[in-house]
This record gives C-alpha cells, sequence and structure tokens, in this order.
C-alpha cells in the first residue's frame, strides 16, 4: 500500500502530512517479529479452540474488524485470536509479494483460517501491481481483477470459507474524479467480485487514501468528497461489488494526547477525524443518496496502530505505553460513533523501529501494543454500559499527554454540508448593442471562496434574464440562449461570450446542480463608453515628520486602480495605499484607474510631500547691548513660525549714536 497522506493542495490545493515513507525505513513485509513465539502460540489456539458461551455472544456488540498488515500479519492474527471477541469477525490482509505485486503468498490463508470461524485471510490486492499488469498486457482493468481471482484460488484463498480480496488502494485520483480513475476501479472491483463467473460473487474490501489529521484547511477536500458524493453510478457499482469501505485515517498522537483532557473529550476529537465520511454523508442531499447509503451500510475506518512514525503512517513517534492509550482511545472512539449494525472499523499495523531499539526490546513493546488493541476490541464489545465502547479504556488507558498536543476541531466542520459555487472574476461590463463581450469569466470556487480546480469536468449553464440575449464560447459565435458549458479537469474558471441586440441592464447567471449560483449585472448600451474615468486623490500634506503615508483615492465610476512611488512603474493597488519606511526628503505619489470598459485616466491623481526630520539650528548674535536671538530652520512646516526677538532697554531720544555721539 502506498502509505501517503495527500494534503490538499494542489492549485487544488493541497496536502498537508508526511511524505511517502522511504524506501529503506519501510518495514520489511515478514509474517511476524517473533516467528517462534508467533507459532508456538498459533498451535496452542489451533488445538484448543475457543467457545463461547451463549451469555458472551448475548452481551456482546458484533464487529467487522479489517486489519492492515503489510507485515507481521501471522503475530496480528494469533494475537487477535488470544483474546477474541467473541462476536467479531476479524479479517487479516496478507500482502503479495514485494518482487511481483499480482503474486499472491501462499501457505498463509489457511493459517488465518485455522485460527477459527472468526478469523479471515484477505488477499492484498495492489492498485500499483495490477495497473503495471494491464499496461503491460493490453487488457482491461476487468480482466485484471477476474485475473487476481484465479491467482487468489491459486494460492489457497477460498472464499467459501470466508476468505476474501482487499483493494490496495484507491488513489487521491478516484477522489477528486481525475481521468479514468473512478471507471478503472469500477471495472476493478467489479473483475474481483464476480472473477468472470469462474467463481463465485464475492463483495470485498476497498482502502481509500486518506489526508492527516493535522490538516488544518479541509475546504477544498469537503469540496472533493461532495462532488464524488453525487456521483451515483459509482456509489451504486461499489454497493454491489464491496462489503466493506476501509478509509486510511492514521491518525495524530499530536493531536489526540493534549494535556488534561478527559477521555471523553479525547474521543470525540478522534471520532470527528475517523469518522468524518460518515458524518458527511449523513448531511447531505437526495443527489448523494446513493453514497449515503452505501457508506452507512459498509464504511469501516481505519485506525491507527502503526508505531513509531513521523510520517506516512500519520504521527506516532511516542513512548509504547502512550501508543496503547491511542489505540485504546481510537476503539473506543469508532465504537461510540456506531456508524452501522455490526460495527465496523479496523486498523493498520506495520511496526517500524524508527528509535533503533534492540530487537527483543523493540518486539516486546509492539507486542503490548497489539495486545492492547486486541484487549480493546474485546472489551469494548461490552453492552452492559450507557457509554458505548468506554471499556476500551479499561481499566486506566485512553489517557496519556504529550507537550504542546492541541486538538483539530477542523474536522467538526465536515458534518455540515457545504456546497460549492460560482463566481465571476470579471468586472461587470458595459457592452455595445448587438456587438460581442470582453470575455466574461465564470470561476469554481469552495463555500469559503478558495479557487477549486475541477476533477471531474464541471458542468456550468448561462442564462440571461433579457429574452434577446445569447452566450457562445467564441467571440465570432455561434449564439445561443442558454449556454451548458464545462470547467475543464484541472482548472478552475472558463470564459464565455454575451451578445444582445437590446439597451439595458440583463442579468447574466452561471449555475449547475448542487452548486451555489452566480449572477453578476451588465450593461448594454447603444454607443461604446470611450470615456476615461476621473481619479481623484485625498489632498496631502506639503509637508511631514512620518515616514509612513497613507493616500486615499476614488474614480468616479467602478473602476480599478493602479498607483507608483518616486517615478516607479504603476502596479495594482487598492484604496488607501499605504507607505511605510519612506526616506527622508521629497516624494511624489501617482494614481490612475481604469474602468469596465478598459478606459485608462491618461492624467493620473498626483500629490508631492516632503519628510523633514532635522531639528532646527538656533544661533544667538550680540552687538552693544542688543541681543538678537534668531531662530532659523529648513524650509517652513505647518505650525511653526520663525520668530526674531530683541532684548535690552527701549531705544530712547538720549541713547548713544554711533562713535559715542548723543542726538539732542
Amino acid at each position: 500500500m502506498r502509505r501517503r497522506l495527500l494534503v490538499l493542495a494542489c492549485t487544488l490545493a493541497v496536502v498537508a502530512g508526511g511524505p511517502p515513507l522511504a524506501a529503506a525505513a519501510r518495514p520489511k513485509p515478514v509474517p511476524s517479529l517473533t516467528p517462534a513465539a508467533t507459532e508456538k502460540l498459533w498451535r496452542k489456539l489451533v488445538a484448543h479452540p475457543r467457545v463461547f458461551s451463549a451469555s458472551q455472544l448475548a452481551d456482546c456488540r458484533p464487529l467487522r474488524a479489517l486489519f492492515y498488515a503489510p507485515t507481521d500479519w501471522r503475530r496480528v492474527a494469533t494475537t487477535l485470536a488470544a483474546s477474541a471477541s467473541p462476536c467479531a469477525q476479524y479479517f487479516i490482509s496478507v500482502p503479495p509479494l514485494a518482487s511481483v505485486k499480482t503474486t499472491f503468498r501462499s501457505d498463509e490463508a489457511w493459517r488465518i483460517r485455522a485460527l477459527g470461524p472468526g478469523f479471515h485471510a484477505l488477499a492484498e490486492v495492489s492498485v500499483t501491481g495490477w495497473r503495471n499488469w494491464v499496461a503491460s498486457t493490453g487488457n482491461s482493468w476487468y480482466d485484471a481483477g477476474v485475473e487476481a481471482r484465479k491467482a487468489m484460488a491459486a494460492a489457497g484463498y477460498d472464499v467459501n470459507a470466508g476468505d476474501g480480496w482487499a483493494v490496495d488502494e484507491f488513489p487521491a485520483s478516484v477522489r477528486t474524479g481525475e481521468g479514468d480513475a473512478r471507471t478503472n476501479m469500477r471495472a476493478f472491483v467489479r473483475g474481483l467480485y464476480d472473477a468472470g463467473g469462474a467463481g463465485p460473487p464475492t463483495p470485498g474490501a476497498v482502502f481509500i487514501i486518506g489526508l492527516s489529521q493535522a490538516t488544518s484547511s479541509l475546504s477544498i477536500y469537503q469540496a472533493r468528497l461532495q462532488d464524488w458524493y453525487e456521483d451515483a453510478p459509482f456509489w451504486s457499482d461499489m454497493s454491489a461489488d464491496v462489503s466493506d469501505w476501509s478509509q486510511e485515517l492514521y491518525g495524530d498522537v499530536r493531536a489526540y494526547a493534549v494535556p488534561g483532557a478527559t477521555p471523553a473529550v479525547r474521543r470525540d476529537a478522534l471520532a470527528a477525524y475517523l469518522e468524518h465520511e460518515v458524518a458527511l454523508a449523513r448531511a447531505a442531499p437526495p443527489t448523494a443518496g446513493a453514497a449515503r447509503s452505501f457508506l452507512e451500510a459498509t464504511y469501516s475506518p481505519l485506525g491507527n496502530a502503526a508505531w513509531q512514525y513521523e510520517s506516512a503512517f500519520g504521527w506516532t513517534n511516542v513512548t509504547f505505553d502512550l501508543m496503547q492509550s491511542f489505540v485504546s482511545a481510537q476503539t473506543y472512539a469508532m465504537r461510540h460513533f456506531g456508524a452501522g449494525t455490526p460495527d465496523r472499523f479496523g486498523f493498520a499495523w506495520a511496526p517500524n523501529n524508527l528509535s533503533g531499539a534492540p530487537a527483543s526490546t523493540f518486539a516486546t513493546q509492539t507486542g503490548a501494543i497489539l495486545t492492547r488493541v486486541a484487549d480493546a476490541i474485546r472489551d469494548s464489545a461490552d453492552t452492559s454500559s450507557a457509554d458505548i465502547g468506554a471499556s476500551a479504556c479499561s481499566p486506566s488507558w485512553c489517557g496519556g499527554d504529550l507537550a504542546g498536543a492541541t486538538f483539530n476541531t477542523a474536522w467538526s466542520a465536515l458534518g455540515v454540508w457545504r456546497p460549492s459555487q460560482f463566481a465571476f472574476t470579471t468586472l461587470p461590463q458595459t457592452i455595445v448593442a448587438a456587438q460581442p463581450s470582453q470575455p466574461l469569466t465564470i470561476e469554481l470556487r469552495t463555500a469559503d471562496g478558495t479557487a477549486l480546480t475541477a476533477g471531474a469536468p464541471q458542468p456550468v449553464t448561462l442564462t440571461t434574464s433579457s429574452p434577446t440575449g445569447a452566450f457562445s464560447t467564441a467571440q465570432a459565435g455561434p449564439w445561443s440562449s442558454t449556454l451548458t458549458v464545462a470547467i475543464p479537469s484541472g482548472v478552475s474558471a472558463i470564459s464565455v461570450y454575451y451578445l444582445d441586440p437590446t439597451l439595458g441592464a440583463p442579468v447574466i447567471t452561471a449555475a449547475a446542480a448542487g452548486k451555489t449560483s452566480a449572477s453578476q449585472t451588465e450593461t448594454v448600451a447603444a454607443t461604446p463608453d470611450v470615456t476615461p474615468p476621473e481619479t481623484t486623490l485625498a489632498p496631502v500634506d506639503r509637508w511631514s515628520r512620518s515616514t509612513s503615508a497613507t493616500l486615499t483615492f476614488t474614480a468616479n465610476e467602478p473602476a480599478r486602480f493602479e498607483c507608483a512611488l518616486d517615478g516607479a512603474a504603476f502596479a495594482t493597488c487598492v484604496s488607501p495605499a499605504q507607505y511605510a519606511d519612506l526616506a527622508e526628503g521629497t516624494h511624489t505619489f501617482a494614481v490612475r484607474a481604469t474602468d469596465a470598459a478598459g478606459n485608462v485616466d491618461a492624467t493620473p491623481a498626483t500629490a508631492t510631500w516632503t519628510i523633514d526630520l532635522k531639528p532646527p539650528n538656533t544661533r544667538i548674535a550680540t552687538r552693544g547691548r542688543l541681543v538678537l536671538r534668531v531662530l532659523a530652520r529648513p524650509p517652513r512646516l505647518p505650525g511653526v513660525r520663525r520668530s526674531l526677538a530683541c532684548h535690552g532697554p527701549p531705544r530712547s531720544a538720549h541713547a548713544a549714536r554711533p562713535g559715542g555721539r548723543s542726538r539732542r
């Protein structure tokens, strides 16, 4: 299974979560990390099968438990059998040969079946391996499914005895609807189901690539799910061919072990992530009815028991005792949510000795975690507690703190259906009557306004309130009063043209089923608008003591603006334009408007001001008894005056004249 955690991205948005697990760090596929101990326990369990009493069966919540085990699968099966729930059915995947992913391992399925009627082997059917087979043979995806069923039988998988298949894994392109991904996977599972008539029809499991629990921006992911849910033919086929829909939900301990949080609070935070697909389906409109019915019947979240990881399988690089609490709490959350009857959930198991512990130590610690998984599943089947699933925490699990851990509340929002929307990205136009408009661009967006690239082509229908208006995808026509076009896969917008011989203000609407429509009013005029807008700039003080400036401007009609400072090239701007850290001295600002018709103000509005940060210089000059104080400073600033003061006795008629003579 390709262990990738997407994070939304794309122009789609993208994606958070760790990168694919490096090949060097990927655990080597082995039947057991403790082969001798596993073999000993297996022989004991097979020789002395457990028999459950009627009361044990009655006091038990039924469960279909799926386990994805790319390694250590025999130890998984025997550990689960040693602490089995009386009313659970356990399905354990077995990987194909690593070198040839279309070749199933023999001598494995019967060992799992031998543990009792509640244990079943799942042949892991690699999408990557069978894609290569399709490419190399030229056969179809349906043929690949049929061939896989033949190979399963040859390797000892017995569907009549309860064995099955598990597709590993539906890629993200199935969710987004890109290319032929959905068509191919529908054909693949149909071949796996009906075996081409060569074997009994057998529904199986599908693992689906998921998203990191740490992802905080989910609007694009939700939009993708919603579009997917409304693909009724896909879900109808899944309902016929698939028994278990296992979403990969490789949780992050950093979003669980919040210091001081109670088990119930942690349970609900985990459930918001682990059960989000069903929560969204329950909030869906009738157009997603096929998806809702299928998910209610088959949804099986795949929790995270893979330890120790910092990517690929979520984030679980913690102590093994905290990991024991983490798997216990996930069991509690999945039992409590109760998506169906029986309960459906499971775990991914892929031990990874990231810490480099001695092999014996690592085997002991992973054994403790695996035993905790088995015990939590068994104990949480208790029907006597009003708090369903809480016994998974007995006697004192579901706790543990990790410094810096915080809940990701974004997942709770997926309990509300939020339709994607259309928006016009071009300004309203003034269109000359009987002449084509400039392009009108319509963009697909998420509910929160983020541009959304179409996965599958997205139809959009254009209508007008004018009985004489018409649309075309080309400026030369042909023209139609109503036009349905498709936003192509991989882009978010499309442009059309409008033509109308009637003067007025037609309202153009872009709409599609399940999407929030967009409307915009255009103007159809008799003559073209060739008058440029007038740009007005609010007054600016000539002198300033601040290195920041805020400049406010408007136009006499709807327009966009371009600004330039100190002779730089004009660039798009909005009012008010703000500048900081300006140098001392003189600055010149210019702004010009461009209207919807493309007319540009040829005489930009300008303002010039000087920043003066220097203090004044003061000089005192004396002559005889006369004292002059002169305040001299650079160019005049608002509110500052030059002053000249004379000090000394007033000059009288007898004051001495120059040269010592007196005036008489």
